[in-house]
This record gives C-alpha cells, structure tokens and sequence, in this order.
C-alpha cells in the first residue's frame, strides 16, 4: 500500500467499540436454540455497575471484542469497499454453565452484513465463564439462563495513525 492510499485509508480505519448503553425496563422474548420454549425475561445491560457481576460483564465484553470486526459493505454500482457506521441491539441468553442459548438482534444496523457479522462474534467468543450466582439470581425463577443486552457500534475513526491526520512517513 502506497503513502498516500495509506493516509486515505487511515481515515476510514474503524473503531469498534461496544457501547455501553442501559436498556433497562424492556422485555425480550427469548429462545433456546435447543428447545420452543418462550420466556420473557429482562435483558441485564452489558455495561451494568452491579459489583456483584461487573467484572463478569467486562470479561464478555472482552471475548466478543476480541471476535469482532469491521466488515467493509461493497458498492454494487463500483464494487468499491467502504466502511460505514451502524449501530445495533443484540440480546444474547448465557446458560448458568456459560453455554450460548441464543442470539438474537433486537434492533437491526440496517445492513445485513453488520448483524451478521455482530451475531458471529458472539457466537465465536462462546462458550462464557459459567454464570456468577448474583448474576444468576437476576434470571426468571426457575429459568436456566440470563439475558444479556449488548448495544454494538460501528465507528469511522477520524484521525490517522500517525495521529494529526497527516500522512506517515
């Protein structure tokens, strides 16, 4: 790659970031991949300050980073790769031994890519740490899995890596 298509790239280098948005109060309707059972249950934020769980909630974000990326969406008319930015709202069940339950996107990007993309990393970055009980004790009784609700942006980076926005030497 070339200076100068390097400087140009350098400013559409993504920034991924999983926004760390509350979204208490709404219910999800749930599906274990393995079985038809329906459960309503409260999503718990990925961003949540529970002490009980919070360094839990912080080693999911780290897993599903780790397996995240940023896909390029093709122009059909010039077959041109460009990054764009996108948000969505996945919920996603953990069962109590950390086993993946589901996936599902609650509020879609827009682009298809994006959800798919976003629903592979956390499939990917399964299976989790096994549940910790005061994170377990926010589950419907009788439930074998909590909900977990993670807000997933999609970010132009507006600098370059040399850091001023001018072009590396």
């Amino acid at each position: 790659m070339t200076r100068s298509e390097w400087s140009r790239s350098a400013v559409l280098i993504a920034v991924m970031s999983l926004c760390l948005q509350a979204c208490a109060g709404n219910l999800a309707r749930a599906r274990l991949s393995d079985t038809r059972e329906y459960v309503e249950t409260d999503p718990i934020p990925l961003d949540s300050q529970n002490a009980g769980y919070r360094d839990y909630l912080l080693s999911l974000q780290r897993m599903i980073g780790i397996k995240w990326g940023y896909p390029c969406v093709k122009d059909e008319a010039t077959g041109k790769c460009e990054y764009k930015p996108a948000q969505l709202v996945i919920d996603f069940g953990i069962l109590e031994d950390g086993r993946l339950g589901y996936v599902n996107v609650k509020e879609s990007s827009g682009m298809e890519i994006y959800d798919e993309r976003s629903v592979r990393a956390i499939r990917d970055a399964s299976p989790f740490p096994r549940v910790p009980p005061e994170l377990m004790a926010k589950a419907k009784p009788g439930s074998s899995w909590v909900t977990i609700r993670v807000r997933l942006k999609y970010k132009l980076a507006t600098t370059s890596p040399c850091g001023d926005g001018a072009a590396c030497d």
